[in-house]
């Protein structure tokens, strides 16, 4: 199975899709096999809190499209917030107002702004519930979305959605969104049975499908303006390990951090310090800079803003397992075998495949650019035609992580 995440502007705008491993086409008259989920779009025009006086931003880099009607039609759209950078309205309506099949998913205050706005059926915004654990609760608030089979005997897979925000956070900024995908499973009969083979009354056996060890998930966390780790830990100790969901397939966090005096917001993202425990708690296979890209920005509440920024090398000498230094510190090499740091510009887009085949033999995570196909476990499989291969690195064994 595999995730390729694209970055559609330079800021926290993503096209997730994901895709099972899976040696036929769709059958005749199935949908696709791919599920896609489209994150805070802002693709054009301006950004503002309040009043322009206040604050507005617009991008400075061009979206690599000009509007989302030049996207397929997405399964979900998520908004983590509901500032106007990520609750766009001129972008959102770009959207279809009824019909379809896509859902936007919103944090509470966002899905209440684009009801305001009166241009989507209701039926299509679903407000995000706090994630609850449900260890200590009756119910998880998870949202779950089925995938559909890729055979007419296949099982369904999964996608579910979690809203994760930070307690204690007065800005309402510091939230997560975790996502999981589970592939749908190919029915071991490649035709249809016989008839007599399964008698009507009887149940699906799960043994009759074909699926990757342990039916193990994707994973995403998705925080454009950063949280703590001791935000998601209830949910990566039960969800993720009860979904074989890790180690995290991709944490899309910001690698600066800004800040403002206390009585304008004090700190508005979080970057690197937080990023990397979560990183390191998670073993996340690859951290790709979100929320981080220049903006044009002015208004009094832009005037006293602090930065602090971390370039992609500094992050990769902390976490990756290609830099000098790593695993210097005690015990780190046997916590983790580290993370890959990824910077994509406009346009960008890598594919992360985790799996071999489509038994799941050779599992683990390969990264690869758009439109290259390179093995890079160093084992020399690959077909050499990648030209726009991101560096290699070692696929790695899901068994020895986490």
């Amino acid at each position: 199975m595999s995730l390729t995440v694209k970055h559609l502007n330079n800021d926290a705008s993503f096209l997730l899709t994901f895709e099972p491993i899976s040696p036929f086409p769709p059958s005749p008259g199935r949908p696709s096999n791919y599920f896609t989920i489209l994150l805070d779009p802002w693709l054009s025009g301006p950004s503002k809190i309040f009043h322009s006086k206040f604050s507005i931003s617009h991008l400075k880099t061009p979206s690599c499209i000009a509007s989302l009607t030049e996207l397929p039609e997405p399964d979900l759209v998520v908004i983590s917030q509901d500032k106007t950078d990520h609750c766009h309205e001129e972008t959102l309506k770009q959207l279809s107002p009824s019909g379809g099949k896509t859902l936007i998913l919103a944090e509470p205050g966002a899905a209440k702004t684009i009801k305001r706005w009166k241009y989507f059926d209701t039926s299509k915004v679903i407000p995000l519930k706090r994630w609850e654990d449900s260890r200590l609760r009756r119910t998880d608030n998870i949202l779950r979305i089925p995938v559909s089979p890729i055979t007419h005997n296949g099982t369904p897979g999964e996608v579910t959605i979690a809203f994760l925000p930070q307690k204690n956070d007065l800005t309402g900024l510091h939230n997560a969104i975790g996502i999981t995908y589970r592939p749908p499973t190919l029915s071991t009969f490649f035709f249809d049975p016989p008839s007599y083979a399964t008698p009507p009354a009887s149940p699906r056996s799960f043994a009759s499908t074909l699926s990757t060890p342990s039916d193990r998930a994707l994973s995403v966390i998705f925080s454009p303006h950063g949280c703590t780790y001791r935000t998601l830990a209830p949910y990566a100790t039960s969800h993720l390990i009860s979904s074989a969901a890790l180690p995290l397939t991709t944490l899309l966090h910001p690698f600066d951090r800004i800040s403002n005096p206390w009585y304008l917001g004090g700190n508005i993202i979080s970057g690197f310090p937080g990023g990397v425990e979560i990183a390191q708690h998670l073993c996340a296979q690859t951290w790709i800079s979100a929320h981080d890209g220049d903006k044009e920005s002015s208004g009094f509440a832009t005037w006293s803003i602090r930065s602090r920024k971390w370039d992609r090398e500094e992050v990769e000498s902390i976490v990756s397992p290609r830099s000098e230094g790593f695993g210097e510190r005690e015990g780190e090499r046997e916590r983790s075998m580290g993370t890959e740091v990824l910077v994509l510009g406009s346009g960008e887009a890598v594919r992360l495949v985790k799996g071999g085949d489509v038994l799941g033999v050779g599992m683990g995570v390969r990264v690869e650019r758009e439109g290259a196909d390179k093995d890079i476990d160093g084992d020399g499989d690959g077909d050499g035609d990648g030209d726009g291969w991101i560096e290699g690195i070692k696929v790695r064994n899901i068994g020895e992580m986490c």
